[in-house]
């Protein structure tokens, strides 16, 4: 459920396929009111896709597998974290789209579970450097009250803000001054989809949904579910290590 006026998100969408663009390659930058969620003018899991021209271009999603529900996300080349309770199985394909809509395909060979609802899993090959690997939040990073773009099922993008961050869990909460495009309630089917902080140019994991609402899940930069992901994927693959930024 959107928690905007649906009937402008319709209105959105459309001007959202017919407008100009401009944003490949764009810094990540928070939207205006009602702007459009969508992140692809057209998907299709089996070809390349066509990127929507609209501020969600400034987000790289290069590195989120979206041609299943139960989504997978970069952390390295080789690494991906999902939701424990929604995990996609082994040998089945996860699919990347670039920021220009170039598609490359690899499958699971390999999970390590984390601390709470975190599933690493590796994949079959590493993927090239025009796929984005995100980096986790640092110790010491400030979230409360920050804007968080939050991704569903349906390959949207929506801005919530942190409500808190306890015992290892980040959770949101509705932006009610409706400052910056739109909100969502997360369903079934939402779960292991990611959610980021802006940091500089960048976009920095903070969460993967385990629960409805406006959103909670395991926080990555807590201590524990980090050490929990970093053991995993030394496990899996001693090549790689993680990478993670301070937000301030």
């Amino acid at each position: 459920m959107f928690l905007r006026t649906f009937g402008s998100l319709t209105l959105a969408l459309c001007l959202a396929s017919c407008g100009g663009g401009g944003f490949q390659g764009a810094s990540p930058t928070l939207p205006p009111p009602s702007a459009p969620p969508a992140i692809f003018q057209s998907y299709d899991a089996e070809r390349n896709a066509k990127m929507a021209t609209g501020w969600t271009q400034g987000m790289d999603m290069s590195g989120v597998s979206f041609n299943d529900t139960r989504t997978a996300t970069l952390i390295t080349p080789r690494h991906v974290v999902m939701a424990k309770h929604y995990a996609r199985p082994a040998a089945a394909p996860v699919i990347f789209h670039d920021r220009s809509g170039k598609r490359i395909q690899r499958k699971i060979i390999g999970f390590e579970a984390g601390a709470g609802d975190v599933m690493v899993g590796l994949l079959d090959e590493p993927v090239p450097s025009n796929y984005h690997s995100y980096a986790l939040p640092a110790s010491g990073s400030t979230l409360i009250g920050r804007p968080v773009i939050v991704s569903d099922q349906k390959r949207n993008l929506f801005i919530h803000l942190v409500a808190s961050i306890s015992n290892g869990t980040i959770a949101f909460k509705h932006d009610k001054s409706e400052s910056h495009s739109w909100s969502k309630n997360l369903v079934v089917g939402d779960s292991g989809n990611p959610s980021f902080v802006i940091s500089g140019n960048e976009l920095v994991l903070v969460e993967t949904h385990t629960t409805g609402g406006p959103g909670a899940g395991p926080y990555y930069g807590d201590p524990a579910v980090q050490q929990g992901v970093r053991d995993a994927v030394q496990k899996l693959d001693s090549a790689y290590r993680i990478r993670t930024v301070t937000i301030r």
